[in-house]
């Protein structure tokens, strides 16, 4: 289980969000999500390595999200993915439940029509043998099992870049409005804080993207 260090700064950045003051800023570090200025891309060796083990899956894995599936059933063809190459895969709770407990790694929350994930469960320093890393790029594979390659891995990594301090939106093809960001096709994402301040969603439309 992550150790949840740093989540109260990534609530406050991304409240900045909702409140129509999106931080950007030319800072890109080399933390998860984020570019260097020497040229450094760490998240496009992440994507690069998630890409390659993807071909190690097998044929046959379902990497898409089925529009003519069930949810549950998506999530279980994407969770038989995680199982085979992380040992590990998400399991789902309504947003009125996981707001009982404490946050949670590894959980896919529901809201309405919506899944989310709790940013304030995400971890700043890349290793990549660590636990922690393993989640990420499960995280990594969420977004673009939902969204699609281009907008997945893009979301992924400004999200990244926002739990570190902040970010210009339009390097990722994003342009934002309030608590939404809009990918240049057209497609939206909502970011939303929950009940405790420590706790802020990614809400995502099933099916739309």
């Amino acid at each position: 289980m992550i150790k949840y260090l740093k989540k109260g700064l990534a609530a406050v950045v991304l409240v900045i969000i909702i409140f129509n003051a999106f931080a950007c800023n030319s800072r890109l570090t080399e933390s998860i999500g984020s570019n260097s200025d020497d040229g450094d891309n760490t998240s496009v060796l992440v994507i690069n390595n998630m890409e390659q083990s993807e071909n190690d899956v097998g044929n046959g894995e379902q990497l898409y999200y089925d529009k003519t599936k069930e949810l549950e059933e998506n999530i279980h063809s994407l969770n038989t993915v995680l199982e085979k190459k992380y040992g590990k895969s998400f399991k789902i709770l309504a947003l009125e439940d996981y707001e009982k407990g404490e946050p949670s790694d590894w959980t896919i929350i529901l809201k309405d029509k919506r899944v989310g994930i709790d940013t304030s469960t995400w971890k700043f320093d890349y290793n990549p043998d660590s636990d922690e890393s393993k989640y990420m790029k499960a995280v990594l594979r969420f977004f673009t099992f939902i969204c699609g390659e281009d907008m997945g891995m893009s979301l992924w990594q400004l999200t990244g870049d926002l739990l570190d301090g902040g970010a210009d939106e339009t390097r990722y093809g994003f342009v934002h409005n309030g608590s939404q960001v809009t990918y240049k096709n057209g497609s939206a994402a909502i970011y939303e804080s929950g009940i405790s301040q420590d706790t802020m969603y990614i809400w995502l439309t099933p099916g739309e993207y």
